[in-house]
């Protein structure tokens, strides 16, 4: 890892301003994709690697109370233990990139409209740059596979999620999925974003802040919709 790499990442978490500034001259993402994608990879693997597998299928499948019972019996039969690391590991492999990709058109198109002339490929830097906050939870999430005895689920590694923090929803419950799903690292990469569009764009405080919150708005506002009005 080069020094300036490493010195821009740390000053993502204290001082944003200055490390946007520094990656808008030179925002090359690989340093920070190979860590993300590399500890989740290797995190994913441990855990299904020491993971109580009944344990795992009996928790998993707690979230369905109604399944019939030879409905079970099928799903039991299919999961296995590699067929499930495969599938995580290769959502890894796709999903994070892809991810990038489509928040990266999304914030060239946004910059559009704000009269930036940065091409794409600076806004997939971007993009990946400001996703930076999820490796705080890469620490934790070893500490629970450490002390989790095998019995700690997907959703319960993640000690920064709100309902780990604040609701501890049982597996049935139907907001599990979306407070699972909300955290400290997305809210802290939503800031940083506001900040790295004040940066790049020079403009004004309220449309940056609206660029940055608008997709996760629009995501999870349509979610709780779904879970409010179509129970």
């Amino acid at each position: 890892m080069s020094t300036n790499a490493f010195t821009v990442l740390m000053k993502l978490f204290y001082e944003p301003s200055a490390a946007f500034a520094s990656l808008k001259e030179n925002s090359k993402p690989w340093i920070p994709l190979i860590l993300m994608m590399g500890s989740t990879l290797g995190l994913f693997y441990w855990y299904y690697a020491t993971v109580d597998f009944s344990w795992l299928i009996d928790h998993t499948l707690s979230a369905k109370p109604d399944m019939k019972p030879e409905e079970r019996e099928m799903v039991t039969k299919i999961m296995s233990k590699n067929s499930m690391l495969i599938t995580t590991m290769g959502g890894v492999l796709i999903g994070m990139p892809l991810f990038y990709a489509v928040h990266g058109l999304y914030l060239l198109l946004a910059s559009k409209v704000m009269d930036s002339a940065l091409p794409y490929g600076k806004w997939f830097n971007f993009a990946v740059w400001s996703s930076v906050p999820s490796l705080i939870g890469a620490p934790l999430m070893a500490l629970q596979i450490l002390t989790g005895h095998g019995q700690v689920s997907m959703e319960g590694l993640n000690m920064l999620s709100f309902n780990f923090l604040l609701t501890n929803f049982p597996p049935d419950h139907p907001w599990v999925g979306i407070m699972n799903s909300l955290s400290v690292p997305m809210f802290w990469s939503i800031f940083i974003s506001f900040v790295g569009l004040r940066i790049w764009t020079g403009r004004k405080l309220l449309s940056c802040a609206v660029v940055a919150v608008l997709p996760y708005a629009v995501i999870y506002g349509l979610w709780m919709a779904k879970l409010v009005f179509f129970k």
